[in-house]
């Protein structure tokens, strides 16, 4: 009788610690960086660019898009539902603005989320990444020399670079500087679309002018292409001043 009493509380030990090794598990297979892979709602792909969330072992979370954090929270997992909970908190005084339950599916270096919006099927594919992901945007920032400057089909690189130094720097807080120009020092601000490749600049001045270029990257060369196609510039990637 007491061999079958220690057989029963040794069985119910074995499943216990199993159950609790999996819980662990599973919040060791959470914890880390995920890129966002595959965003559907029914069948329709929604797929956004560069997303990513970080899941904490201290039951926090980040996430954002590129290089660019823009939310702040909490996260559980609930080994028996397996369902995932994520708080997101946006407001200054940490006041929680919106939290999401998920059902959670295992998929080697995935995972699967999954739960009805509004009567729609979403579904959201996290794939494990050790590094964030990189915008084309996020490339722009660094300091750049000006190779040569065409307006309307005509090089002016003589009268606005004659000492060939002219330099762009634009920055991660979303500034820019001019350096090198003839009439001196300029600064302003920049925006770098995300889901295009577009970048808007405006000089700090009395009379502030707003510039729109379309923007490629190809290696350590950068192209500004003017919307109304008047202005090419190009530019070479550099890490040191000029003089």
């Amino acid at each position: 009788m007491k061999s079958n009493v220690f057989l029963i509380v040794l069985i119910f030990t074995i499943i216990s610690s199993c159950s609790e090794k999996q819980q662990i598990d599973n919040h060791q297979v959470i914890n880390g960086l995920w890129l966002v892979k595959e965003v559907k709602i029914n069948d329709q792909d929604m797929t956004p660019i560069a997303d990513w969330i970080r899941f904490n072992a201290d039951s926090t979370q980040t996430s954002g898009t590129g290089w660019l954090q823009h939310t702040i929270g909490s996260w559980s997992y609930q080994n028996d539902a397996k369902m995932l909970t994520i708080k997101n908190n946006i407001s200054s005084n940490g006041s929680i603005n919106y939290e999401d339950s998920f059902n959670v599916t295992f998929d080697k270096n995935l995972i699967v989320l999954q739960r009805k919006n509004e009567g729609q099927e979403l579904s959201i594919t996290l794939e494990k990444v050790d590094k964030l992901p990189t915008l084309e945007a996020n490339k722009l920032f660094g300091l750049w020399k000006f190779d040569s400057i065409l307006i309307d089909n005509i090089e002016v690189s003589d009268s606005l670079n004659p000492t060939k130094n002219a330099m762009l720097f634009l920055r991660p807080e979303n500034g820019y500087t001019l350096y090198n120009y003839p009439i001196g020092e300029r600064f302003g601000i920049f925006k770098a679309h995300y889901g295009r490749q577009q970048l808007e600049m405006v000089n700090y001045s009395r009379s502030p002018k707003f510039q729109f270029y379309k923007f490629t990257i190809d290696g350590n060369k950068l192209l500004l292409n003017s919307t109304d196609n008047k202005t090419v510039l190009s530019l070479s990637r550099i890490d040191k001043y000029l003089p």
